[in-house]
């Protein structure tokens, strides 16, 4: 009888409040869902099978093309299999230049998610700020790579430059702009709104037992009170050497998982700053010569992109190009809890969930 009174929603692939190419198939009653469904695979290009056609060096386009969002993480997790599989050694000022970019990037990646989530709410205002704030890192960015959304920066055994002079005080500029803004304009257009706070809080609630259920990493697990970071509890590039705190928040809800990325930008900003202080001269590259050959094994290496735990298993065979490559997505497993985290609340509501999650179709469909 109830299935009888229900209607069938098809929100997406294509739709202004979905974030890329995803699909909700919604049955709702009156204005509640009572079954959702998520439906992946409008953006698959068969990124993991294309690895097995490109020399070691050539991949990286592919990687960047995956959390775009966060390409640089996407490059150096790569990078990091590569050398790893390899043994090649990456000088002290690669790992330092390596965190700052990736930490660069998360600012980044948290910028789009708080304007995103914003304009899901109605808030046009908090999405233009958030992408002025983010345009300031994305200038660095092209300076330093000369590219923007995908920047191509990263290669095997290094970079392909070297930090170009006076970048530094650019990035340190971009930075304490960015900080004023999140601890002042920011808190005053969100935590201190009353109809983002009636939005979020209490809304799309995610307990730990779903969190482990889902297999749910990084700031959505963080927001349920889970403390795991792989950057403190399995230290890869310069994250050992550097002070921050990890975000945590215990309720679950749309609000904590803002507050816990909005947290996160004050936290990454430090590190860059540690870093820069510390930032050690020397070469930017390892002597690595473009076509390699790595002999047969497996290789598994994960890091703490800025949507969780990000996996790339390398299987390499004695050759010039890896035998297989599999990637682990963080978005791949949270948008799968979306299918119980819609049902029993109204249609309205489901927008803001979805965009809490932050999901980047390109790291599912690959």
């Amino acid at each position: 009888m109830e299935k009888e009174n229900s209607i069938r929603l098809n929100i997406g692939p294509v739709h202004p409040a979905m974030h890329g190419v995803l699909k909700l198939i919604l049955d709702v009653k009156g204005d509640t869902i009572i079954r959702a469904q998520t439906e992946i695979g409008f953006l698959h290009r068969a990124s993991e099978k294309i690895a097995e056609t490109r020399y070691f060096a050539n991949y990286y386009p592919i990687m960047d093309k995956l959390d775009y969002v966060s390409a640089l993480n996407m490059e150096i997790l790569y990078a990091s299999a590569v050398e790893k599989a390899a043994n090649i050694e990456i000088p002290a000022r690669v790992v330092y230049i390596r965190t700052i970019m990736a930490e660069i990037q998360r600012i980044m990646s948290h910028l789009v998610f708080i304007g995103s989530f914003g304009e899901d709410l109605g808030n046009m205002t908090g999405f233009i700020w958030a992408l002025r704030e983010r345009e300031l890192l994305m200038t660095v960015v092209e300076k330093i790579s000369g590219g923007r959304l995908a920047p191509m920066y990263i290669c095997n055994g290094g970079m392909f430059y070297d930090f170009p002079q006076g970048i530094e005080e650019d990035i340190l500029k971009a930075l304490s702009t960015i900080e004023n803004k999140v601890n002042h304009e920011y808190n005053a257009m969100f935590t201190k709104n009353q109809i983002f706070l009636s939005r979020t809080k209490g809304v799309g609630i995610l307990t730990k037992d779903m969190v482990k259920k889902y297999g749910i990493t990084g700031p959505i697990a963080r927001a349920s009170g889970i403390n795991r970071d792989l950057r403190k509890v399995s230290p890869y590039l310069a994250y050992d050497k550097v002070d921050f705190d990890i975000p945590l928040e215990n309720e679950g809800d749309s609000y904590s998982r803002f507050v816990v990325r909005t947290r996160e930008i004050l936290e990454s900003i430090k590190i860059i700053r540690q870093c820069i202080k510390d930032l050690p001269a020397g070469p930017y590259k390892a002597a690595v010569p473009w076509i390699i050959r790595i002999p047969k094994k497996d290789t598994f290496v994960k890091q703490e992109s800025s949507r969780g735990e990000m996996g790339i298993f390398l299987v390499t065979d004695g050759g010039d190009k890896p035998y297989r490559l599999k990637l682990r997505s963080p978005t791949f497993f949270a948008i799968h809890a979306l299918e119980e985290l819609l049902v029993n609340i109204r249609v309205a509501d489901a927008f803001v969930i979805v965009a809490s999650v932050d999901p980047v179709m390109g790291e599912v469909d690959r």
